[in-house]
């Protein structure tokens, strides 16, 4: 049957299916689930920032879908496409920085740690996921673009600052909003850095250390899928 003889419904199953959609909704259920446990269990509402973090991380994965939809409706029509682009660009920090919320673990709560560190790890896996996925659906768009190599050379970029965007999240505590809100404080730390960026070892440390993780778990992914494939 021809794509095109196919029912709304149908395409959009297959459109969500093709972009991993099902398999990231039920991560995000079990989070859920695991979230509530700890809710009815303890009384309290410890960890419910991780539902806020990992809202965050949908972000740049409903972006990536959009952008795809896009594209698909217009090939020709570059600019509204790569406009969502930058928008995901700026939020894809959000999905895998749930890794850094391993931290909360260090302060000790009258509740068995291996639950806490299952409900972090799943918050994680899923924020990793989301933004591994919508990196994939960008890489995609590029390369259809401007080919292969550009493709993967905006993956090491993306990976980047992404790394950047972690750090500034976890140590200086700044978010996607401040891009808006506060964008002369950024512009001012950044050209300090770029001044003097060896007084800035940890940072740049830092910074590597989660671009790498970035970079390595997207590569594996793509490894995986082509060997199944």
């Amino acid at each position: 049957m021809a794509h095109s003889t196919l029912s709304p419904r149908v395409q959009t199953h297959r459109f969500l299916l093709d972009h991993a959609f099902y398999p990231v909704a039920v991560c995000t259920a079990f989070c859920a689930a695991m979230l509530a446990g700890r809710y009815a269990v303890s009384g309290t509402r410890h960890y419910g920032f991780l539902a806020w973090n990992l809202f965050l991380a949908w972000l740049p994965y409903l972006l990536a879908l959009w952008a795809v939809s896009l594209r698909r409706a217009a090939p020709d029509a570059r600019g509204p496409w790569r406009v969502v682009g930058l928008m995901w660009l700026l939020f894809l920090p959000n999905a895998p920085y749930i890794v850094t919320d391993f931290l909360h673990l260090l302060r000790q709560r009258p509740f068995p740690i291996l639950y806490d560190l299952t409900l972090i790890f799943a918050f994680a896996w899923t924020g990793l996921l989301l933004g591994l996925v919508s990196m994939k659906m960008m890489q995609e768009q590029v390369a259809q673009s401007r080919g292969r190599l550009v493709g993967w050379s905006f993956v090491v970029v993306a990976s980047g600052l992404t790394g950047v965007g972690i750090y500034v999240g976890r140590v200086l505590r700044w978010n996607s909003w401040h891009v808006v809100t506060r964008p002369g404080r950024i512009f001012d730390t950044f050209a300090d850095a770029l001044a003097d960026p060896f007084s800035r070892i940890s940072a740049i440390a830092h910074v590597a250390v989660f671009a790498g993780l970035v970079l390595l778990c997207y590569v594996s992914l793509i490894g995986l899928r082509r060997g199944r494939d």
